[in-house]
């Protein structure tokens, strides 16, 4: 051992090698911390969507809650009648097919916001006649109007501005519907007789549970190839006068406005509460109908 360090001594300390010193990562321990930071994102992504998506369906809770304590206040100044799912006016002498949002919006503070959902970007109803809203109506926009101010008015275009928070009228009764005086009633927003629809206006006082009537929900405006013009109301898509029939389900004719908010749809019932439902959950049958103001429509042909 002293040999050794007689040899040591004797090298000159310009002349030895010092250890190398540390400057960075290795290859692999970048890759390792890639990997590991990858993991994470994995997990913490997802889970920020969905608190994300919580906040805006919050937004839309209330916003279906506002349009509940509106359509309330409607009836309070008329007598207890609901409003109409759509009226005619006739200013200047034009016919106008307003439709309910013309209706409940100096009842929801003039405010075009309350008729919208934060999770759906193209059916915007605070955008006015947007571009898509154009687009897909086919409709010329002239000068003279500002477009994107266009909601909350009456006017023959209103109709085409598509919204994300829908009103009930699924078991709506065609004109032509031989069996629609047995059918009356049970739309929560009908239409005046005297426009020659056929479902009539009904009392607020009328329904048989304001906990399990329907009044708005999550539209379906994306799913506007089924109703044309009709994109701001939950309908059914059936022909003949299957609408009035028990067993309509909102996945059956692929509307997505029910699976807006991660598989799910919110939904404001007549005494105000709003819930998240997965659209199999909402009662359509003989002995309940969620979609109509008395729960035994279908009890009897």
């Amino acid at each position: 051992m002293g040999f050794l360090v007689a040899i040591l001594e004797a090298v000159p300390v310009a002349r030895r090698k010092p250890f190398p010193k540390r400057e960075g990562f290795t290859l692999i321990e970048l890759l390792v911390v890639i990997a590991i930071i990858s993991i994470l994102a994995g997990l913490l992504l997802p889970a920020l969507a969905r608190a994300k998506e919580k906040g805006r369906a919050i937004s839309c809770v209330n916003n279906q809650r506002q349009l509940v304590l509106a359509a309330n206040i409607y009836a309070g100044d008329y007598e207890d009648y609901m409003n109409p799912i759509e009226d005619f006016f006739y200013p200047g002498g034009t016919e106008v097919e307003a439709t309910f949002r013309v209706l409940l919006f100096p009842y929801a503070g003039g405010s075009a916001k309350v008729f919208d959902c934060a999770s759906e970007q193209k059916a915007v109803y605070a955008d006015g006649l947007s571009d898509s809203d154009a687009a897909y109506g086919g409709l010329s926009l002239g000068g003279g109007t500002d477009w994107s101010r266009l909601y909350g008015v009456l006017h023959p275009y209103e109709r085409w501005n598509a919204s994300g928070i829908g009103i009930a009228g699924v078991h709506w009764i065609r004109r032509s519907d031989p069996s629609a005086d047995a059918h009356k009633g049970s739309v929560p927003f009908g239409r005046p007789l005297e426009s020659g629809y056929k479902e009539g206006l009904v009392k607020l006082g009328a329904m048989q549970a304001t906990s399990k009537v329907i009044l708005f929900g999550d539209g379906g405006s994306g799913t506007a190839t089924l109703w044309g013009d009709d994109n701001w109301w939950i309908k059914s898509a059936a022909t003949g006068f299957a609408q009035s029939a028990p067993g309509f389900n909102r996945l059956q004719q692929n509307d997505y406005g029910c699976r807006r908010h991660l598989g799910k749809a919110n939904y404001a019932f007549g005494d105000g509460h709003v819930q998240a439902l997965d659209a199999n959950a909402i009662r359509c049958d003989t002995d309940e109908c969620w979609w109509s103001m008395r729960l035994d429509i279908h009890r009897h042909p």
